[in-house]
């Protein structure tokens, strides 16, 4: 018998429809909405974690990719004020144009497992932002996520850029309509004021610690040699003037020493 009410999850667009209700009352009760702000959710599937923040007294604005749960959604909070039904991609949605100006809002979803990366990009890197993302994903990407400098991934420099991350809870699969073959975690994002690297430096940033991290545990000296094109005994010189050792690892490094040795490399390659 089914777990959740209405249309069945698709196995062909990796649906899992979470019902268990004691997982739907601590997602919805993690979230901290804004004062005056309201909550974006990813993915409203059938409405279940919908529904429980609704019960909160959040206003809703949920977003849904597949159009056959739509007229299920609208259906379902007929009469509902505070229910705003928005049919897109999250990956790629202008928000800009469909949420409600000047209002700040915490963002939650069962992310799909596929596609979680980029909307958790989607979500710190482009206006408007939220003060908070509480997500779902796989337990290996939220490990990822908020991993500490020692085992740092390029995911999880990204995220430091934009956020702090935390686990809060772990997820089994038979909270979910169909059970996935893997154990999911709930995270939160708490977004920083500010990003920690200036947006004019973006590209250059991401592309050294991209290039670099392809070989995240040989010796930073030899990762840099590598992956940056720096004069001969280039990457020795950019270490030693960002203070770091050239025997650590780019899994070792903190946003604060890629920026850096991203001014030492700077510094460096104008004289070859």
């Amino acid at each position: 018998m089914p777990r959740t009410s209405g249309p069945r999850p698709r196995k062909a667009l990796g649906q899992h429809f979470l019902w268990d209700t004691g997982v739907l009352a601590d997602i919805a009760s993690a979230v901290r909405v804004p004062a005056g702000g309201f909550v974006l959710e990813i993915g409203a599937g059938t409405g279940q974690l919908t529904a429980a923040l609704l019960e909160r007294s959040h206003e809703v604005w949920a977003v849904e990719i597949e159009e056959r749960l739509l007229p299920h959604l609208r259906h379902r909070f007929r009469g509902e004020p505070r229910f705003h039904l928005l049919h897109g991609d999250a990956r790629d949605m202008d928000l800009a144009g469909l949420l409600p100006p000047g209002r700040p809002f915490a963002a939650c979803g069962n992310l799909p497992y596929f596609a979680a990366n980029p909307i958790i990009r989607r979500l710190l890197e482009r206006e408007p932002r939220p003060t908070e993302a509480v997500v779902m994903v796989q337990r290996e990407v939220g490990r990822e996520l908020a991993a500490a400098p020692g085992d740092a991934s390029l995911l999880a420099i990204s995220v430091q850029v934009y956020a702090t991350a935390e686990v809060l809870f772990d997820v089994a699969p038979e909270a979910f309509d169909p059970p996935p073959a893997v154990v999911s975690s709930v995270v939160r994002l708490t977004l920083r004021a500010t990003p920690l690297v200036p947006p004019a430096r973006n590209e250059a940033f991401f592309r050294l610690v991209s290039n670099t991290f392809r070989n995240p545990r040989k010796q930073i000296h030899n990762s840099l040699a590598r992956g940056t094109w720096l004069p001969p005994r280039g990457a020795a010189e950019a270490l030693e003037a960002a203070g770091i050792a050239p025997t650590r690892r780019a899994e070792t490094l903190t946003v604060e020493d890629w920026l850096r040795l991203l001014d030492a490399c700077e510094a460096i390659a104008p004289r070859a």
